[in-house]
């Protein structure tokens, strides 16, 4: 993300700092606007989007519980409890699906579970895209 190359695909101006995976200045600076985001996600749903909300099971910081909690307050119709999702025959975190959302952990990865399960979160949001289950 630091290269010149791209950084200059990207039109990062050169004036601005080089990128890190986790900022101090913005963790302490960073203000809020919404503390809610259960109209926004609702009203997606309203419109037949359907949502992918996934959590690492070992993340303090975003930790999966938090997740679970917000999607069953959602109130949201339940279509399958809790149940393991696999990916290379192994189970790879733990799958609830809703009326038009899917909430979703990974087993052994934190708040950047792209980059530290790629594979099963390539796995992940093909099968959603496709609209097949996970």
């Amino acid at each position: 993300m630091n290269s010149p190359e791209v950084r200059k695909a990207l039109h990062i101006p050169d004036n601005l700092p080089p990128w890190d995976i986790c900022s101090d200045k913005i963790t302490t600076t960073y203000n809020k606007i919404y503390g809610n985001m259960t109209p926004f996600i609702k009203k997606i749903i309203e419109n037949q989007v359907r949502v992918l909300l996934y959590y690492g099971d070992t993340d303090m910081a975003c930790n999966f519980m938090m997740g679970q909690q917000f999607s069953s307050k959602l109130g949201l119709r339940r279509q399958l409890n809790k149940t393991p999702w696999k990916f290379d025959k192994q189970i790879a975190g733990f799958k609830t699906q809703y009326r038009g959302l899917t909430f979703l952990t990974v087993r052994g990865a934190g708040h950047m579970a792209p980059q530290w399960r790629a594979p099963e979160m390539f796995y992940v949001f093909e099968q959603f895209l496709l609209n097949h289950p996970i």
